[in-house]
């Protein structure tokens, strides 16, 4: 089963090392995750906002050794990290944005994969944080 959307990020995260990833790390949630705008894939470039994918396996499927693959548009190659996805509960793979050379339009592309086998592919439309402006401030995030 896979959920997809868009939430206000603007909390603090821990941190985990994710060397294949453009600023060497990732956002761990503290809490559960709740997408403000489920079923939304078109997102506006704005600070303190995230977006992706909560993703649960078919029955009787585990693994701990899956890779979380995004794509961001004008990249020749994904940012990855390591991940697990399981029957037992939604696990979930999302990008936040902190700094204003992450705000890029386009279209940005959400995979996890199991070895040799792709488990999902997703895909967001990000654009311009002036085109969904009632998103941006409901979150109190800056462009």
């Amino acid at each position: 089963m896979l959920e997809v959307g868009i939430f206000c990020a603007l909390q603090a995260m821990d941190q985990m090392p994710a060397p294949g990833t453009a600023c060497g790390w990732i956002h761990v949630p503290t809490s559960e995750i709740r997408f403000h705008w489920p079923d939304r894939q078109v997102v506006p470039a704005a600070i303190g906002l995230a977006f992706g994918v909560r993703a649960t396996g078919v029955p009787g499927f585990a693994s701990a050794s899956a890779e979380a693959r995004v794509t961001r548009p004008g990249r020749a190659t994904p940012e990855v990290w390591a991940t697990g996805i399981s029957d037992a509960g939604g696990s979930i793979a999302f990008f936040r944005f902190d700094t204003a050379d992450e705000l890029v339009p386009g279209l940005w592309t959400f995979e996890v994969w199991d070895g040799e086998a792709r488990l999902y592919h997703a895909e967001f439309e990000v654009v311009p944080a002036a085109a969904m402006p009632e998103i941006v401030q409901a979150c109190g995030a800056i462009s």
